[in-house]
């Protein structure tokens, strides 16, 4: 429907878009130039963002890095401006015992799989982050939706983009299309990542080729594999099984989930119930579930990691999680690299190269 509106609307839009672009390109210049204020860190930093809103999989990469750092002997701190939480104080230091409402859904998720991360919410990171390197001296520093937030800088931008950014959502700037910057934004990259099945990557080759080609960074493909279900109130993973479900989400993208959920279950969701982004659930919401997962014979009632760390105190330990793994497969080189997927080509040597640029 969105879509819709912006294409009819096109000729009114483009050209606030164009100003916007233009606000946003002298925001930038400002601060590459020392026009603006910024916060550099001691230890190695990466910011993971992307060029447009939304469902482009930043938390599940930025996991996979808290993950990498840990099994590399390096004390990370993430920072986040937590969307949607209301910290008692800030910074605010998230841990498993955090309310939801203080420290964000996906905050808390990324501190409850990764705890020995220090995960820290402040909307101003260059507070935060001067805090962080006080308090937890870390080894390296991650920032979460970071391609624009230019107060702290970094050694390497990690941009995402989605299947749609290639085509119809090319270089459309809000509010005619969903991308942030112009596309010149995009000279500040250092990798590009696309959140697609191989398959779906293969066939867009050509396109990425055209789009990217001339700025000579490394582009991988990523997609999230459903790996099996945890019950919310804990255990084994469980394989899918074959019975009826109830697929309920708050999350960027819903219907990726409902087609992926599809497949890895074997069968349609007997009802596929969408909440807006980041929903604060209550007990009214859970009640009106349950409801109708019994009305369709629904034996299951699965949800999303983001979803499930706001539903702990809410009575719902027989809900179902998804468990969900970061796979890599296919990649673009414009250079003679030899072609491997991202976790076998990223290593600590190039994160210490980058520190040399």
């Amino acid at each position: 429907m969105l879509f819709k509106a912006q294409k009819i609307l096109s000729p009114i839009l483009a050209p606030i878009s164009k100003g916007y672009g233009a606000v946003m390109a002298r925001r930038a210049d400002k601060y590459s130039s020392g026009e603006y204020e910024r916060f550099r860190p001691e230890c190695p930093c990466i910011s993971v963002g992307n060029i447009g809103s939304g469902g482009s999989g930043k938390t599940p990469i930025a996991d996979w890095l808290l993950k990498w750092a840990e099994r590399e002997g390096l004390l990370t701190v993430l920072l986040t401006r937590g969307y949607g939480a209301k910290p008692a104080q800030l910074p605010y230091l998230v841990n498993i015992l955090s309310p939801v409402h203080e420290a964000g859904d996906e905050p808390l998720m990324l501190a409850n799989s990764n705890s020995q991360a220090k995960v820290v919410v402040d909307p101003v990171r260059k507070r935060s982050g001067a805090w962080a390197e006080q308090e937890f001296k870390p080894g390296l520093m991650l920032l979460d939706d970071g391609f624009q937030h230019m107060a702290v800088e970094r050694d390497l931008d990690f941009v995402l983009l989605t299947p749609d950014d290639f085509t119809h959502g090319w270089d459309k700037v809000i509010p005619r299309g969903t991308w942030r910057e112009s596309v010149q934004a995009l000279q500040r990259a250092d990798v590009f990542f696309v959140k697609s099945s191989p398959d779906a990557f293969r066939r867009m080759h050509w396109l990425i080729q055209e789009k990217l080609a001339q700025l000579g960074k490394p582009v991988f493909q990523f997609e999230l594999k459903a790996k099996g279900l945890r019950l919310l109130g804990g255990g084994e993973r469980l394989d899918f099984g074959s019975e009826k479900y109830l697929l309920f989400a708050g999350i960027g993208k819903p219907e990726i989930l409902r087609e992926d959920a599809g497949k890895d279950m074997g069968r349609a969701p007997e009802e596929f119930i969408i909440f807006k982004d980041h929903h604060a659930y209550t007990a009214q919401d859970v009640e009106s579930i349950r409801k109708k997962a019994a009305a369709t014979g629904a034996k299951r009632i699965v949800c999303t990691p983001k979803d499930a760390v706001k539903l702990t105190e809410l009575g719902c330990e027989d809900f179902y999680v998804i468990d969900l793994e970061v796979e890599f497969k296919e990649t673009i080189f414009f250079d003679d690299t030899e072609d491997a997927p991202f976790d076998k080509w990223w290593n600590k040597q190039r994160l210490t190269d980058a520190l040399k640029k």
